[in-house]
Parts: C-alpha cells; structure tokens; sequence
C-alpha cells in the first residue's frame, strides 16, 4: 500500500492542477478585461478569434539573432570614423609619421612593405569597397600616414588575414587538397560591405569540443555550438559526422577540417581581436555557405577572385568520401 502512496499523491496532484488552471486562466481574462475596459470579441456579439502568440525558441542563437551588442558598441565608440576635427598629437606616433605630410609619397608602412605608391593605393581601395566606407573612416585626410587607433586596427586586420591563411587555411588546403577552394581569406571575407560584424550563431571554447569528460552544461554548449556551425555553413549534422557513432567515428574529412577551424576561431579571437571583443564565428566567413565565397587573391593582396572548389565532386557530398583526398 505504501508503494502506491507515491504514485497515487502525484496523479492527484496532476489532476487537481489541470482543474484549477482553467480557473486561473479565466480569472486573469476577467482582470485583464476590467483593466482595459474593453470587452471580448465574442461579448459584443462578433466570433472570437484565436490569437496567435509569437513562438520563440529558448536559444536564440536558434534564431539567428544573438548578436554581441556590447562588441558593436565597442567597436563604434573605439574604431571609426575618424575625428578630422581632432588636433594631431606625435607624441604616440611612429618617428615614421611626419609633421609635414607630403601628399603622393608612402610613410610609416608597417605592413605592405615593398608595395609602390600605385599598389598601396590600390590596396586601400580594396579596403574601402570590402568595408564599405572611405578614407576618413579610418585616415586623417591631412595627414595619411598618422595612425589612429581605427588606421591601427585596421592594421592588425591585416596582419590577421595574413596569418590565419599562413597558419590555418594553407595547411587545410595541403592534408586535403581535394577540398581546397581557390583564394584566400581577406577584409571581404567577414566584413562583405559593413565596417561592423555581428555575431550570429555563438560558438563556445574550443576547449569544450576537446575534452573528453564533459559536464552537462558543457555538453549542452557543444550541442548548441553543433546546431550554430550547420546554420552558418547550411549544412545538416551529416556533412561532417557518421550518424552511427558520433563520438568515435569521426573519420571524415569535413570533421577534421571542422575541428582545425573550431581551434582557427578561437585563435582569431584572443590573439588578433580587442580582449574585450570576441566577435569572430563560423557565420563571419561561411554565412550560410559551405566554403566561404567572398574570397581575396592572397593575405596581402586583397584583390578579389571568385571561390572555385577544386573538386567540385567531393564538395557535394564530403562525407561519402571517407579519407579520400588526404595527404599522408
């Protein structure tokens, strides 16, 4: 008898709860009605409608929507345009600066060394059109060779690109030449015409996706970082996973390319980025695309070339194809 107490007490609670809830619910129609003094439909004589209330999901990353608003406003309020009303001050400034700019010649190149006047111009162009803003977003016009912390970021941009190719993408397009994809990663790449980048579909540490004794919550953050990267590449979990085992057989290549640009991401975010702006994810670069498209000639050329897989077989369908294409 005692063991069908248990039972018995939640079934009736259960019960009793459903029969009240109605009550409840009436009640609060009958409040909300006296509040706003105004009746029902069906009270004045016209047919009730049903009112449809707006699904949300719990995450809103799920959404698309979770977008870092506190990186944007560090970034407006830090980076661009630039004040041509504020007085220059050298006291910070490289001895490569000079006090007496002379339009038509190259000073404080810190970067594209080696480029003539034509080609850094031409780099600058590249850059407005990728960002979609002009010379005063990130120069003083009375002075081009004076560095404001926008000019400074945008340097260290730059550098960025530079280096994830030579780190990151190199090596990819090297141990699995069959997914390679003609260009390189450049300004257009994440910034596609807006000088500001929003986060969509969050990722967590890649530290989280490595270990191998996961707590529940870290364990739900990997979910929820799995459900970002198939929204930002438009993939589903089959382009790099084996439904069968998930864990242990994770033998394609699109898996170990995705682990490669997990590490990529986070690398980007604490060496190259602000440390109070981590804004970099899978969308920045795929936006809803396998392979990224808006794609440059090379890390300092930021020419544009049109993305061109170089097996456009194994693009179709990477999983089917075990470990074909890897070098060993």
């Amino acid at each position: 008898m005692r063991k069908l107490f248990g039972p018995l007490f939640v079934a009736a609670v259960v019960v009793a709860a459903s029969s009240i809830a109605p009550l409840f619910n009436h009640a609060k129609a009958d409040t909300g009605t006296q509040a706003t003094g105004v009746k029902p439909a069906s009270a004045m004589g016209q047919p009730e409608r049903a009112v449809q209330q707006p699904v949300t999901s719990v995450n809103p990353a799920q959404d698309g929507e979770e977008i870092d608003h506190r990186a944007l406003e560090i970034y407006k309020g830090e980076y661009g345009p630039v004040d041509q009303s504020k007085p220059l001050d050298f006291r910070n400034q490289p001895k490569s600066v000079p006090r007496n700019y002379v339009p038509g010649q190259l000073y404080n190149i810190q970067v594209l060394k080696g480029y003539n006047y034509g080609q850094v111009i031409g780099q600058m162009g590249y850059y407005t059109q990728s960002l979609g803003v002009g010379c005063t977003y990130c120069h003083n016009v009375g002075n081009f060779a004076y560095d404001t912390s926008t000019k400074k970021i945008a340097r260290t941009m730059q550098i960025m690109s530079s280096g994830v190719q030579h780190d990151w993408i190199e090596p990819v397009k090297h141990d699995y030449p069959n997914y390679a994809v003609t260009g390189a990663v450049g300004c257009a790449t994440c910034h596609r015409g807006n000088p500001h980048m929003a986060v969509k579909w969050n990722i967590v540490p890649v530290q989280y996706l490595n270990s191998t004794n996961k707590s529940t919550k870290q364990a739900g953050y990997v979910v929820n970082s799995m459900y970002s990267a198939s929204r930002s590449l438009g993939v589903n979990c089959l382009f790099c996973h084996n439904s069968a085992d998930f864990l242990s057989l994770q033998y394609y290549p699109t898996n170990k390319i995705a682990h490669r640009m997990w590490a990529m991401v986070d690398d980007i975010n604490h060496k190259y980025l602000p440390p109070n702006i981590k804004a970099v994810t899978c969308y920045t670069c795929h936006q809803g695309a396998k392979w990224p498209s808006a794609l440059v000639k090379a890390g300092l050329d930021q020419t544009p070339v049109q993305a061109v897989a170089s097996h456009p077989e194994y693009q179709d369908n990477p999983g089917a194809h075990l470990e074909a294409g890897v070098v060993r």
